[in-house]
């Protein structure tokens, strides 16, 4: 059944071909490292408190809060293998192959074309800061894969008012934000997309209403759980960040950073963006513009965080990829081809090129 229905989407079994070509490229050409180090050991620890086991050092409580769903999947999956690490990488690869699946069903419906979808889907599946495997111990992939989720859902409601994709893109952002912070902008991109709709003015402030009161109840209840049980809110977690990020001599913010970050985590994309970008506006097709304008803003969350990193900046590489898949459909596929083939190879190799390329600023 399943090798039937890559048979009728060869561009799917492409794409998944490439995902799988990313993991083994991961652990073994980058280099996947079994120990958790840095955030890891964070969300390792937070497992430990939770089940009453002694900690090594003080509770993390921002896993708690803000990662609880993540945590329970994490210890799911560790019943039975046994092994914290390997319970997460495992957890990391599955929601790696669903946020792959996810972007090209978002992709085919802003542009209702699978030549835009699986050009922009091969750029995506094959960036560096995805398949990093940094991450493969991390929250974030799954973050990823319900933001995507929900905005998907978005798009579908707006796009066929058929009520519900409204609810899913509400249950998806509800969950999501409680596998990790940024898997809840979806209900954001959910608000924005409503307002750019052709929906009438009481329809969009009576769903925008109710979509935050459905998304709030479970949210605002974990919180306050945690509030009055650990004395530990949000806000507590957002200072510790800032103090470390403003620590003397840290460069953690500014423009020339943020635009070496951006540079770097989207790199031979931004070409393929550029061409986009005068394919969109050479196309003037006003009811997509207003799609990607009401996700953009979620996209570019990361630069409200006390300190940018490439792993928080990857959250904005899909939206590039949307107008960058779009750009390359417009050419020749061979040279679409070429293009995608030295953006995947210079992405394989970022580790050592960051190195000969180093910028002295």
């Amino acid at each position: 059944m399943i090798k039937d229905f890559f048979i009728k989407n060869k561009e799917l079994a492409l794409i998944f071909s490439l995902a799988i070509l990313g993991l083994v490229v991961s652990y073994f050409y980058i280099g996947y490292d079994h120990r958790l180090e840095k955030d890891a050991i964070t969300y390792f620890e937070a497992v430990k408190f939770l089940q009453g086991q002694a900690l090594d050092g003080p509770v993390p409580m921002n896993r708690v809060l803000t990662t609880s769903l993540f945590l329970g999947l994490a210890t799911f999956f560790n019943f039975f293998l046994k092994d914290f690490s390997l319970s997460v990488s495992a957890l990391n690869i599955i929601f790696y192959l669903l946020f792959i699946g996810v972007f090209y069903l978002l992709a085919k419906e802003i542009y209702q074309k699978s030549r835009v979808a699986f050009w922009g889907s091969l750029l995506v599946v094959s960036n560096y800061y995805l398949i990093d495997p940094g991450n493969a111990h991390l929250a974030d992939m799954g973050g990823w894969f319900f933001l995507f989720l929900a905005t998907y859902f978005a798009v579908k409601y707006t796009n066929a008012a058929d009520r519900r994709f409204y609810y899913l893109a509400i249950l998806a952002s509800a969950i999501g934000v409680l596998y990790k912070e940024y898997g809840g902008l979806g209900l954001v991109n959910l608000f924005l997309l409503l307002l750019v709709s052709n929906f009438s003015n009481k329809q969009k402030i009576k769903d925008i209403i109710l979509a935050g009161c459905l998304f709030l109840v479970p949210f605002l209840s974990y919180h306050v759980f945690v509030y009055f049980k650990y004395h530990y809110s949000y806000f507590d977690w957002y200072l510790a960040v800032k103090s470390v990020s403003f620590e003397a001599g840290r460069q953690s913010r500014g423009i020339i950073i943020i635009a070496k970050i951006l540079g770097w985590v989207f790199s031979l994309g931004w070409l393929a963006w550029l061409l986009g970008i005068k394919e969109e506006i050479k196309a003037q097709d006003k009811g997509r513009w207003k799609i990607l304008i009401a996700i953009l803003p979620t996209s570019l969350f990361f630069i409200i965080w006390p300190e940018v990193a490439q792993r928080l900046a990857f959250i904005l590489v899909p939206w590039l990829a949307l107008v960058a898949g779009f750009g390359l459909s417009r050419i020749k596929p061979y040279w679409a081809g070429v293009f995608v083939a030295a953006y995947v190879l210079f992405n394989y190799n970022i580790r050592s090129l960051i190195d000969i390329i180093n910028l002295p600023f």
